[in-house]
This record gives structure tokens, C-alpha cells and sequence, in this order.
């Protein structure tokens, strides 16, 4: 680590910082550990019974006997209600300082009192009934006479008198099944028995965190605080029993507070614990929001509603990406690009992490590694490649360049100027006049990367990387905006395509000030507001980074989409920026967790996330120690330290299905990671599965509109898409869905022998039929019937269990070596047999923003029907604001006899009799490829509502 390289810049005029405020004293704030934060021990004081209730339209406000407390509890949609409680005497509820909600008009609101008096209050929404018990207080929340949801009898609301911490008991059902809370570690989807806490941390490999002195830290364990915290929790019950028997239902709840939180689910760790859990919070209100649905799509829904939804990303953030800490200058990114290309392994994005700033002053570009960026980024923009580069909150104090000598740093004066840095103001200890600064720390050169970074200095170790600083103070809208203008030289003048957005907690070097890696949790920073000790808002910062961003970089180039992938984020955070989980590790542990963690950023209303494919850091994965070849910042490099050949296939294979699919990893520590680096067979399995995702690209951009518009996620657990198979709970962890009806079971687990063959089993929904995938290559099996266990599934190195669900209707593409390379790519519409079924399919120009602001784009649906002797097909724009490049698509009949006829309307279609001539047929005309016994039919796109009809002898 580097020394502080200059002092603490002091304000011109004192009176800027903020003032003193009444709070806890500033070395009371504290991270607490899961099992250390101990609401069902003694000294915790309930509600408890209801002195007096008053209503003011859709909000009831309740004061208890005890305290001069009181909470309020308000409805927002016939399906939602949130409850409010902060532990100070006459808290004013009129504040709102949320800062992920986003809309509470979630629906109309007619309530029927059914019951009002000094027992309880009896509401009927006419979707849901409450019941505010009040002495003592207590709420319970019926669908018609199925309780569903319900407050732990006696203990329920609980805090401590004089001070801020909260927490609400729930009852825990027999059956239940709980999922969500984001970005959590673990190998599981559910996490039913397990005690989670939600503080941003720059986790280093899952293992840098505080844990319970009788816990292990790593990718295994649920209860580390990650880069990203969501609390929100699902509870299912597929089947409910006892007091909650019933139809299955879904539930949510969304606890809105940003200082550090926790859930407990049933995990007995310092008490008894069986048959409840909790949720809670260190500071702060008890504010959560009751979410109720048939299922978990329901719930979904309206906690998009309430945070917010994504808008269209380009269309190239679901290509494959590829980073690296280490390509520190431009003959290395070129290098890369041009072997890429050459390995014919197709990829649109290339991330550039903080080697291209200079001298780590951040929104700038080196003009000693990397001169002439925009040139630069010309080139790379004329061989398809789309880049990012990583952009962090710390503004370096260091007045040298990159090439020592003392120059103007003028994004970090803009900010300055105005006042917009954060002071290092403490909790009841009056204004301080100086500036916070910060220390970031970014590894050690060992001497593979030759450039000077003035004034760091070589050691016995190499060269500690990093800078110190000062950091925007992010809730000022005002310090919001001038930071967004910031970008103009990285957006105008580079054209750099999407913002790579690091260090976010803000990831801090851990010293005796920041022990957590973060700012003192007693330093004030601003909510919007007021000033509150950071301890308060802790997980909010980044979020309001990411909007300082993305709107910043919206205004600089409002024409064309931009993305934003983050390194943390808070609830709400889908609004703007996608997320990666972190850094990972190169292991076995870190695959298996990699599914369930993006399946419950999904189910948390994120749909873009991903982790570092083959890990970020040396781990267990890699095959040999990391050694330094050569002389020390003359021609060194990195020897070893590569990830293991399996394990780097295998988790390009399941990445290859994930929704933000990037290798990334550390070049400081390991020699490369690259697919084409590799010996065969490696490069050719990893293109395999590269190239059908590009071909299936537009699968994933259609169910990315549908998040838009419902909060779905890309990437689904299975019980999103058949929660009437109550069976699909067992098998959650290492198979999903993408979209509805493409069942993907990735092998994560090492295989055996030379070459290592792996074996896996893979449960199939009940309710459906399906047929193993064959991506038209080979004629179609029989179809398996839904509820069966597929035991032993033999998958060599090159094979992926994939199944679609009969019936289904799936887009294809062209394969592209990026997206845009072809000027035209026709879409084929695979229709597999079985029942009728019906499918969106989302066009626009994929690079714009016509589509959001011009409202430019075209939905068409896509439906099947069987017939006597035969089948019909439609395809019909119900919306139709863009026309695109292609003139044709085709219609795929998988599982097809040779048809006797195939009709337009009532035209008959002529049989062209190959491929070739299909391909060149200038009128609309099919053919039958008896190989593999698919009906190809090419239909020129003149018409908005067309219907083929093919019949069979």
C-alpha cells in the first residue's frame, strides 16, 4: 500500500462543511456480525398494545401504550401495504428519503373496513384481507380465508429504546421456501436456514469479510456482506399446511433501509429460532413494503413497480465480453483484439480496467500507454469491439501525471469548486474543515507492467498500486450532475461505449479508520436531505453513483444507448446499470455458486448480472503458483497462475447462458486467460457454446423487454416458469431457464478421466413435454415427459444438457463474430411440436434510444396451432413503429414429416427442394430437409398479419 502522497485538501471557507447534528457518538457506529445483531434475545422492547389508532385515507397510524412510539401502516395497491416504524418519540412520517422507490401508486385503492375498534382493524383490498391486531399489536395478512402472512404472536415489532435498531418477526410456515436477497454467496437458491446481513463490502474473493468467529468466509457461506445489497425477501409455499393450508402462494417483502440490515431465516446460530425469522436493521426506520401474489411473477411485478425497471440496453451487452486488470497499454488490448478475431471466437466487448487512466486520476485516458485513445478506439470500433473502462468514486489527490510532473487535474477541480466533496465530518463532533480522504489500493506490480506511476516506488515486492483521495458527496443532486459532466472526455471525445463502475462500496483500503474497507461509518455524508452518518446510508452511495452516472452520461450522448456494469449496488439499482458479482476466485466452489447467486439477483429485480468467468483471483482452479519471468519492469511477465482447462470450459459454458457473460481476471497474477490461449480442445469447446449464444442473442433481448416491462428476469429459477411442479424445488441450484421454455442443466462439478467426462442428473418440469436440444443438426428425439429425473446424463467436455419444452417457439439468428457485423440477419422462428403456444418477439435498432424515446420499435407475436393433418402458424405485429434491415425470415417446423402442402393465406408455397435455393429464392417457398426432419419456409416480411398453414399426408 502506498503512503497518503499529499495532505487533506482544507476548504476555503470553513462554514462549507456540514454542520453537527444529534447522533449516536461518532465510535458507536460499527459493523455488527449476523450472530452478533440478537433481536429474539432479552432487552428488546415489542410494540406492543395500541393506545390510540387513527386513519387518514389509505394510512393508519398507530401509537403505542409504551414510549410515546408509533407506526404507521399504509396501503398502496389492493396486493400491497407497507408498514413504517421508527423507535424515536413523534418521529415525523412525512419524510421520505428512500432512495430506490421509485413509485407508490402501485394500483387502484378501495378499502372496505370491515372491522375498527380497540381490538383490531379488519381490512379488506378485495385481493387481500389485513388484520391489525392491537393488543398486542400484530399484523396478519389473509388471501380470501388463507392466511398467508403472519407477525410472530407477542414478539413481533421490537427495538430498544434510545437507540435506532429495529427488526420484525415473522412466523416461518412448514413448507415455505425462501429466495431473493440479491447478492448473496452460497450454492443455493434457497436459503431457508441461513442468517444473511446486507453491507456493501469489498469482499475480495468471498473471504476478506468479517464472519462469526465460528464461521468460515468464501463463496459457500450466505452470510457475508457482498458488493450488493438487496433486502428483499420471496417466500413460496407450494404447498401449504396447518394454518396456512390453501392454494399456493407467493409473498414479498421489501425492507427499505439502507444502513446495514439483516434476514434470519429460521437459523438458530445464537438462539432458538425454529418456526420465525427476522429481518432488522443497526439504524434507522422499520420500513418495509408487503407484497402478495398468486406467484412469484406476481410479486416480481409489483416490486419493480416500486423500484423501478430497466430500460433497453444495447443489443451488444448480451454479446461475450472479455477483461483483464493488466492490459496496461495499447499494443496489449490491440494484441487481444486481433487474436480474438483471429480464433474466429466471436465477442463484442473489451474492458479496460484503471491501467488506462493517467496516473489513476479517474475520467481520464493515459496518453503514454495508450496515446491517441480516440484512434485507438476507432480501430477497435471498426473490428466490431464495443469498450469500457473503470471509472471508481475516487477522485486522487496525487498532484504528479503519469509523468511526474505537477498538472491540472480538472475533472477532480470541477468537483472541488463547487464543493461537492465529502468533509471529514464525524457523528457529534462538530464541522471539520478538511476534506476525507481515502486510500485505494489496486495490488502490486511485480514488474510486469514497465510504466511509472509517480511518486509509487519499487519495493522488495514489486510496486503497491493505488491512490488516495477524495469522493463525491453523491446525494446532492447538484454534485450528481457536475460528476456526470465529468465523463465528456471518456463519452465526446474517446467514444468509449459503456462505463465499467468499480470500487462502489466505496471500496477502501482497510486501515484504523475504515476497518470495514469502507468510509467511517461515522463520517456524515448527505441523504438527499440532511446529513446522517454514513453508518445510515451506507448502501445507498452506490446507487447514487450509478444514477450520477447513468443520467451524466445520458445528456452527453443522448442519442445512443448507454450501459453501465457495476460493482455494487442497492435495491433499485436495475434502473441503471447491470451488475457483476464481484471478484471471484478460479475454483470449483465458485462455478457452483454462480448460478443460484444470478438466479436471485433476477428473482431481485436485476436481470443483467454475471460473475467473472474463470475467476478474477488465483484460486484452487489454477494449475500452477504465479512466477515472474524476466527482469522486473523490463520485459517481465507472468508465468503460470492459469485456471484450470475444465474448469475454464466449463464455466464459459454455463456463463455462456448467464445473462452478462465476461471472462475477466487479474494479468497481474496470471499468465492469461483468454479461450484462444488455451491448447485445444479448449478454444473449439468454448466457441461452440460462444457461437449459439450470438445465434440465440435475440432470445435473450426478447426476455430482456419483457423485464422491461414486468420485471421478469432473463435468466429464470424454475419454479418462475412452472410453479405447479412443486418438485422443482429439489433441483434449483444447477439448472434454469432462459426466457420460458430453454432449459439449460450447466456442468459444474469436475468430471473424471483423459479427457475428464462429467455425469449430472437433470429434472424436467411436469405439466410439459420436452425434447433434448439438437440446434437443428440432428433429427429430434422423442420427447421426455415433464416430472422425470434424468439420472446419469454422461456430458463429455463439449456437451451441455439442454431441453425445450414442447410447443415452444424460439428465435434464432445468423451466427455473427459480434453484433452488427452483418448488415442483415434473418431471424428463424423454431416451432418444436406440441401444444399451441404463443411468443413476443421484440425488434428495434438495438444501438438507439428511437425505441424509448420515440417509442421506435416492433412487437410481433408469434403463435402455433395444431390442426387436423397439419399446422398453423401466425405471425402477427401487434405493435409497428420499425421496420428492420432484413426482408425475409424463415419459420423452422422441428419434428416435421415432409408436408403435402404449405399455403400463405391461400396461396401454395412452392418446394424448392434445398437449402441453397431457399436461401436464394426471391418469393415466399419452403422445403423439407429430411436429415433432419425440420420443414424450413421463407416468408418475405411484407405483411403485418400473415398465416402459414402446413398440412401432412
Amino acid at each position: 500500500m502506498t503512503k497518503a502522497l499529499s495532505k487533506p485538501t482544507a476548504l476555503p471557507q470553513k462554514s462549507a462543511a456540514p454542520a453537527a447534528r444529534s447522533y449516536a457518538p461518532a465510535d458507536s457506529y460499527q459493523f455488527v456480525n449476523v450472530n452478533a445483531f440478537t433481536p429474539n434475545n432479552d432487552g428488546w422492547t415489542s410494540f406492543g398494545n395500541v393506545i390510540t389508532h387513527s386513519r387518514s385515507g389509505n394510512v393508519f397510524t398507530l401509537t403505542a401504550a409504551e414510549n410515546a412510539v408509533s407506526c404507521q401502516l399504509s396501503f398502496l395497491s389492493p396486493t400491497c401495504f407497507r408498514v413504517r416504524f421508527n423507535p424515536a418519540p413523534g418521529f415525523d412520517y412525512s419524510v421520505e428519503t428512500s432512495v430506490a422507490v421509485v413509485n407508490r401508486a402501485l394500483g387502484p385503492v378501495n378499502l372496505n373496513v370491515v372491522r375498527d375498534d380497540d381490538q383490531a382493524i379488519v381490512v379488506d383490498t378485495g385481493k387481500m384481507r389485513v388484520e391489525i391486531q392491537l393488543q398486542p399489536y400484530r399484523v396478519l395478512v389473509y388471501r380470501g380465508n388463507q392466511l398467508i402472512n403472519a407477525d410472530q404472536p407477542g414478539k413481533n415489532l421490537v427495538y430498544i429504546p434510545g437507540q435506532q435498531v429495529v427488526a420484525n418477526f415473522k412466523v416461518y410456515p412448514n413448507g415455505a421456501r425462501y429466495c431473493g436477497f440479491g447478492e448473496k454467496a452460497g450454492a443455493q437458491v434457497l436459503k431457508n436456514e441461513f442468517t444473511m446481513t446486507f453491507f456493501n463490502y469489498d469482499n475480495f474473493i468471498y473471504s476478506s469479510g468479517p464472519v462469526p468467529s465460528n464461521n468460515e468466509g468464501g463463496p459457500l457461506n450466505p452470510s457475508e456482506a457482498l458488493y450488493c445489497s438487496v433486502p428483499l425477501v420471496l417466500e413460496n409455499n407450494p404447498s401449504p399446511q396447518g394454518d396456512y393450508a390453501g392454494q399456493a402462494y407467493s409473498y414479498g417483502i421489501f425492507f427499505d433501509n439502507p444502513a446495514q440490515s439483516y434476514f434470519n431465516i429460521g437459523a438458530s446460530d445464537y438462539s432458538d429460532m425454529r418456526g420465525k425469522y427476522y429481518f432488522g436493521a443497526l439504524y434507522g426506520d422499520m420500513d418495509y413494503y408487503f407484497m402478495a401474489g398468486d406467484d412469484t411473477a406476481a410479486v416480481i411485478q409489483q416490486y419493480t413497480a416500486l423500484t423501478g425497471r430497466p430500460t433497453m440496453p444495447p443489443k451488444y451487452v448480451f454479446g461475450y465480453h472479455q477483461g483483464c486488470y493488466g492490459y496496461y497499454d495499447r499494443p496489449t488490448l490491440e494484441g487481444v483484439a486481433r487474436a480474438y478475431r483471429d480464433a474466429r471466437i466471436p465477442i463484442d466487448g473489451l474492458h479496460i480496467d484503471v491501467d488506462f487512466q493517467n496516473n489513476y486520476r479517474t475520467f481520464t485516458s493515459s496518453e503514454v500507454k495508450f496515446p491517441n485513445a480516440p484512434q485507438m478506439m476507432a480501430g477497435l470500433h471498426q473490428l466490431g469491439f464495443k469498450c469500457s473502462t473503470n471509472i471508481t468514486p475516487l477522485l486522487t489527490d496525487n498532484t504528479l501525471d503519469e509523468n511526474g510532473k505537477e498538472t491540472p487535474y480538472t475533472q477532480r477541480e470541477a468537483l472541488l469548486s463547487m464543493n461537492g466533496l465529502i468533509y471529514n465530518t464525524r457523528a457529534n463532533e462538530g464541522p471539520n474543515p478538511n476534506l476525507y480522504e481515502g486510500q485505494v489500493s489496486y495490488g502490486t506490480n511485480a514488474g510486469t507492467n514497465p510504466y511509472p506511476y509517480p511518486p509509487l516506488l519499487q519495493d522488495s515486492g514489486g510496486m503497491p498500486l493505488g491512490a488516495p483521495g477524495n469522493y463525491p458527496d453523491f446525494g446532492r443532486a447538484e454534485v450528481r450532475k457536475v460528476w456526470g459532466e465529468q465523463y465528456s472526455h471518456l463519452i465526446q471525445t474517446v467514444d468509449m461505449d459503456m462505463i465499467w463502475q468499480d470500487m462502489t462500496c466505496p471500496a477502501i483500503a482497510k486501515s484504523g479508520d475504515s476497518p470495514y474497507q469502507t468510509f467511517p461509518l461515522s463520517m456524515e455524508t448527505n441523504n438527499g436531505t440532511t446529513y446522517v452518518p454514513n453508518a445510515m446510508m451506507h448502501n445507498a452511495y452506490v446507487l447514487l453513483l450509478l444514477q450520477a452516472t447513468w443520467e451524466g452520461i445520458n445528456v452527453l450522448r443522448p442519442d445512443r444507448r448507454n450501459f453501465i456494469i457495476a460493482r455494487g449496488g442497492y435495491a433499485g439499482m436495475q434502473r441503471y446499470a447491470g451488475l457483476w458479482t464481484g471478484d471471484s476466485a478460479s475454483s470449483w466452489d465458485f462455478l457452483r455458486i454462480n448460478i443460484p447467486e444470478v438466479l436471485n439477483l433476477g428473482l431481485s429485480g436485476i436481470p443483467i448480472s454475471g460473475c467473472d468467468i474463470g475467476g478474477f483471483a488465483n484460486g484452487s482452479g489454477s494449475t500452477t503458483p504465479t512466477e515472474i519471468v524476466g527482469t522486473p519492469f523490463h520485459g517481465a511477465r507472468v508465468q503460470g497462475g492459469v485456471t484450470d482447462y475444465e474448469l475454464l470450459t466449463r464455466w464459459m459454458q454455463a456463463g455462456s447462458f448467464l445473462p452478462w457473460y465476461r471472462n475477466h481476471y487479474d494479468g497481474y497474477t496470471k499468465q492469461f486467460q483468454e479461450p484462444y490461449a488455451y491448447g485445444e480442445p479448449v478454444p473449439t469447446h468454448c466457441r461452440t457454446y460462444v457461437e449459439l449464444r450470438y445465434r440465440m442473442l435475440q432470445l435473450y433481448y426478447d426476455a430482456m423487454y419483457q423485464a422491461t416491462q414486468t420485471g421478469l428476469p432473463i435468466a429464470r429459477a424454475l419454479f418462475l416458469n412452472d410453479a405447479q411442479d412443486p418438485r422443482v424445488y429439489d433441483y434449483l441450484n444447477d439448472q434454469f431457464f432462459i426466457g420460458r421454455d430453454f432449459l439449460v442443466a450447466p456442468v459444474i462439478t469436475p468430471g473424471t478421466g483423459n479427457p475428464p467426462v462429467a455425469t449430472r442428473s437433470v429434472y424436467l418440469p411436469a405439466g410439459s413435454q420436452w425434447y433434448a436440444f439438437k440446434d437443428n443438426k440432428a433429427p429430434l428425439d422423442a420427447p421426455v415427459n415433464g416430472g422425470t429425473l434424468i439420472q446419469n446424463w454422461v456430458a463429455d467436455l463439449g456437451e451441455v444438457p439442454i431441453y425445450v419444452r414442447a410447443g415452444a417457439i424460439l428465435p434464432f439468428r445468423e451466427l455473427e463474430q459480434y453484433v452488427g457485423e452483418l448488415d442483415t440477419n434473418p431471424l428463424t422462428l423454431n416451432i418444436y411440436p406440441g401444444p399451441d403456444s404463443t411468443y413476443t418477439l421484440y425488434q428495434d435498432d438495438g444501438v438507439t434510444t428511437e425505441a424509448e424515446l420515440e417509442k421506435a420499435y416492433r412487437c410481433t407475436e408469434v403463435s402455433h396451432q395444431g390442426i387436423p393433418s397439419g399446422q398453423k402458424i401466425r405471425v402477427k405485429r401487434v405493435y409497428d413503429r420499425y421496420t428492420p434491415n432484413e426482408r425475409f425470415y424463415y419459420i423452422a417446423l422441428v419434428g416435421t414429416r415432409a408436408p403435402s402442402s404449405v399455403t400463405l393465406g391461400n396461396a401454395n408455397l412452392p418446394n424448392v427442394g434445398d437449402p441453397n435455393s431457399l436461401s436464394g429464392s426471391q418469393q415466399n417457398a419452403y422445403y423439407w430437409n429430411e436429415s433432419i426432419q425440420v420443414t424450413f419456409i421463407k416468408l418475405f416480411d411484407t405483411q403485418p398479419d400473415v398465416t402459414v398453414t402446413a398440412m401432412y399426408q
